[in-house]
């Protein structure tokens, strides 16, 4: 105890006062030393009263009860409550359907308007080759091109196909609102980098998902831009205007225009369309400008032909409907005449087909038929328009279009074409049983057995010409033109040449056709379509066979005209596919179907030929030909590399 507050001890008996211990007089007290707070303690106490003034400040004023918080079926009670009393417009938007209280709209969102600031790319530059790539030489790239999720989705598979193809450098770019990273992305549609090796960009402006239409129209068009200026895509593909966002599908427009870059819009799911994967850029280039004309000869009783017409309407031409011109004798079959005047039943073809009818009302000698065959096509651009002829007893299988628009884009327009298939004029959907020659003789082809060693696929290249459902490229087309005008004005005093080789089932343009295939080399791919087990994409029937209007006499006056049906057009009726893809084709090719110096070539005969004799027996009948017909007896030009078939032309 301190001094000051101790008790005193006054002795009493000593009689000694205790006034000597009366307090001093507060005048004259010294000031005693007051407890200053501590730093600490003010410290704390400004924490606690600034964290106070938060909470107050910040405490939301439109929380739900706490019943609907925890029970969104309470929550979604109250909100149909409140719209049966007091209507829908009155509803409270300040909660999410699960009871969370909404951010902030933005300004520019309460005002009703979108962002409309500079276009920036915040993400793109990361993914930019170091330096620009020259336009002097091909890029040889690829370039997939999505804003929305769905089509992004769908084109990945074709993509990384595409990409492990060893034809073309494949990129793709994302371009959409949807701020989801390009790691989740690739997460969820199961891409891993080992497995597809494409080149990723990221195209999205900056505040994408508040930016209006035209600002994200621009970025697309920027963006593009930006990217072909560095790596020079040779072709843009996209999903279907009804898959994508409005402004890109404008934006990639746009910038096609301007880069004149061929653009792609998928016309069908990517899964029925994986065959692109096997075509390079180059190939895919002509995409848009590949046009195919169909024909048919029909003759006076062509109840077959409504059966073909329907086939055709319902095939799958991938966006672009071919023309189909329908040549007519000079009687025709009433039924047949009403149905083609009024095809309320056709889908695709009612406003497709041209009618030509035939007013001479003699039969037609071998020269006229071959005549009106070649005028019914020519080609308006011979690289890119073809025809394909038609017999009316064929029926094509809905994929058929699939398997030609990939044979002509392969085997006429890839990189490669022209140095490795130079020869090749046209493409057989048909796999006859018999040879076209006179003997007609019982045809087996080639075999060629596919990846996994069981199936056998016949697939060969023939110096054979074919009537019933071929396409021939519009290039040969052409020379086949001015071939049969200097043919048929030989002189009547020319050399008789050999004899006949087609058969007069057949029409007879296939004898002047064949001449023209064996002097100069070349020949048609005939099916690479699986064997006996499978069906097959073209059908030929024979109960309905008419002869060529030009045969048909000698015909009927043959005793050989009766018989199996395979000796009447040299085909067996089987029974067509109805699928309406070519992927199972692919299935047994891993890089798609199998390339022409890889089959097997046969001769007009039908024997299979090596290079050696294959060159032996062109440049033989060449020479056999320039002299009976072409006037060029004596002629040195035959050492030249491709001497003219006529020296003497009209």
């Amino acid at each position: 105890m301190a001094p000051t507050k101790m008790p005193l001890q006054a002795d009493e008996e000593m009689g000694k006062k205790d006034d000597d211990h009366r307090p001093i007089d507060a005048r004259f007290r010294p000031l005693r030393h007051k407890a200053i707070p501590r730093p600490r303690r003010i410290f704390i106490a400004l924490i606690i009263l600034i964290i106070l003034y938060e909470f107050f400040k910040n405490m939301p004023t439109d929380l739900a009860p706490a019943v609907e918080r925890y029970d969104p079926g309470m929550a979604k009670l109250r909100a149909e409550t409140l719209t049966k009393w007091t209507g829908p417009e009155q509803v409270s938007t300040s909660t999410k359907p699960d009871g969370l209280p909404l951010a902030p709209a933005p300004v520019w969102e309460q005002q009703g308007k979108g962002y409309e600031g500079k276009v920036m790319f915040p993400e793109l530059e990361h993914s930019l080759p170091r330096y620009k790539y020259s336009s002097k030489t091909s890029s040889r790239a690829v370039l997939f091109a999505a804003s929305s999720l769905r089509s992004m989705s769908d084109m990945l598979p074709l993509a990384c196909h595409m990409a492990n193809q060893p034809l073309s450098y494949v990129h793709f770019i994302l371009m959409g609102k949807d701020e989801i990273s390009l790691p989740d992305i690739k997460a969820v549609n199961g891409i891993k980098e080992n497995e597809c090796p494409i080149k990723w960009h990221v195209g999205r402006p900056d505040a994408a998902p508040m930016s209006t239409d035209a600002r994200m129209k621009r970025s697309v068009r920027e963006g593009l831009q930006i990217l072909w200026a560095y790596i020079r895509p040779e072709v843009i593909i996209s999903q279907g205007k009804s898959w994508e966002d409005s402004f890109f599908w404008e934006g990639v427009e746009a910038h096609c225009r301007d880069s004149r870059t061929p653009h792609i819009a998928l016309p069908a799911a990517s899964k029925d369309l994986m065959w692109m994967a096997s075509l390079d850029s180059a190939a895919l280039q002509s995409w848009n400008k590949v046009r195919i004309e169909m024909v048919i000869n029909a003759p006076e009783f062509s109840g077959s032909l409504i059966r073909l017409v329907k086939s055709l309407d319902a095939a799958d031409y991938l966006g672009s409907i071919p023309r189909l011109t329908i040549e007519l004798p000079p009687v025709v079959d009433p039924q047949l005449l009403e149905f083609l005047r009024r095809p309320e039943g056709l889908s695709q073809l009612a406003d497709r087909i041209t009618l030509r009818r035939r007013i001479q009302p003699h039969r037609m000698d071998p020269a006229e038929a071959s005549l009106r065959t070649l005028e019914s096509f020519y080609p308006l651009e011979p690289e890119m328009t073809h025809l394909l002829m038609l017999s009316p007893q064929t029926e094509l299988t809905p994929s058929f279009y699939h398997y030609l628009k990939y044979s002509v884009l392969n085997y006429k327009h890839s990189a490669r074409a022209k140095h490795i298939f130079p020869k090749l004029v046209g493409v057989s959907l048909e796999l006859p049983s018999t040879k076209p020659t006179v003997d007609r003789e019982i045809f087996a082809p080639p075999e060629m057995v596919a990846k996994d060693k069981e199936h056998v696929v016949p697939s060969f290249i023939w110096q054979a010409p074919n009537s019933n459902a071929a396409l021939y490229f519009g290039d040969l087309w052409t020379e086949f033109h001015s071939f049969l005008s200097n043919r048929l004005s030989t002189p009547a005093s020319a050399p008789v040449s050999h004899t006949k080789l087609i058969s007069e089932q057949y029409p007879v343009f296939m004898e002047y056709l064949l001449e023209l295939i064996r002097a100069k080399g070349y020949y048609l791919l005939y099916p690479s379509f699986p064997g006996k087990e499978y069906h097959s994409i073209a059908t030929i029937h024979e109960e309905l066979y008419q002869p060529p209007e030009e045969f048909g006499d000698s015909i009927a006056a043959s005793p050989d005209n009766a018989g199996d049906p395979a000796t009447v057009s040299g085909s067996v009726e089987k029974s067509p596919s109805h699928i309406t893809t070519i992927m199972p084709l692919f299935d047994l090719f891993p890089s798609g179907l199998p390339d022409l110096d890889a089959l097997s070539l046969l001769g007009f005969d039908g024997e299979r030929l090596d290079a050696v004799n294959y060159e032996a027996q062109t440049r033989e009948y060449l020479q056999s030909f320039r002299t009976h017909y072409g006037g060029c007896v004596g002629d040195s030009k035959m050492d030249a590399p491709s001497p003219d078939l006529f020296c003497q032309q009209k």
